[in-house]
């Protein structure tokens, strides 16, 4: 039971104490994970809400899009639905191949919608993905830096009182801490969005598929070529 004691009695006070009795290079690592934690969340929190968004009007999109295949709504409609909200990749993707009367042109306008709205998607990810390879680092730096004050006040005072090395000692495993708080969320949320945003590519392809299949079942089929009449000159004597 000593460490829920232990624990309880742990307030956040003592542990801003213990970071303002940390080295200027330990507070330097600490602030540095402190931002790049910051960053990541600003960074998930705004992924998560576009990518929830993006989930919940391609359903509406696929619905409508049922209904116009079935003939319960007309091809205007779809289109107007789809000028509204931009914001949504197969929106913007619909738009972008209205008008496309052969199979090559509609290919070429979806290709340049998926080539935009992944990249897009995919922006600040790299954030997350430097968090989570630098991060532990970071702790670790932090780790070895505490040990080493600890082991320098020792030689210091030529004692190895618990009063002369808990400072250290501190200090090493706060970082330690916080380099695990920075990377473990950040892995986690950058590996879902990559999922996410697979699947958002993966859609923009079914529906390049689908009016590619429309567009090459309602355009005529092309006369077999003829061979022009051989010319006088052509004819073997």
């Amino acid at each position: 039971m000593i460490g829920p004691s232990f624990l309880a009695a742990f307030t956040a006070g003592d542990a801003f104490s213990l970071i303002g009795k940390s080295t200027f290079f330990g507070k330097l690592v600490m602030l540095s994970l402190f931002g790049i934690s910051v960053c990541s969340w600003a960074v998930m929190a705004e992924k998560a809400r576009r990518l929830w968004r993006i989930r919940a009007g391609h359903a509406e999109f696929w619905r409508l899009w049922d209904d116009w295949t079935a003939g319960r709504l007309s091809g205007g409609e779809l289109q107007k639905w789809c000028r509204g909200h931009r914001h949504l990749p197969l929106a913007v993707m619909a738009c972008e191949m209205e008008g496309a009367a052969t199979v090559p042109t509609v290919r070429r306008a979806a290709e340049r919608v998926i080539y935009a709205e992944v990249e897009t998607l995919e922006r600040y990810l790299m954030l997350l993905s430097t968090a989570v390879s630098i991060s532990p680092f970071l702790g670790l730096i932090g780790t070895v830096w505490g040990i080493m004050t600890a082991f320098w006040e020792m030689a210091s005072v030529r004692s190895a009182n618990l009063l002369v090395v808990a400072p250290g000692i501190a200090e090493a495993l706060i970082t330690t801490v916080m380099g695990l708080a920075a990377a473990i969320p950040a892995v986690v949320f950058y590996n879902l969005f990559v999922r996410k945003i697979d699947l958002v590519a993966n859609e923009m392809e079914r529906l390049r598929t689908l009016v590619e299949e429309r567009v090459g079942a309602a355009a005529p089929t092309p006369a077999p070529a003829r061979r022009p009449e051989t010319h006088e000159r052509e004819r073997i004597p």
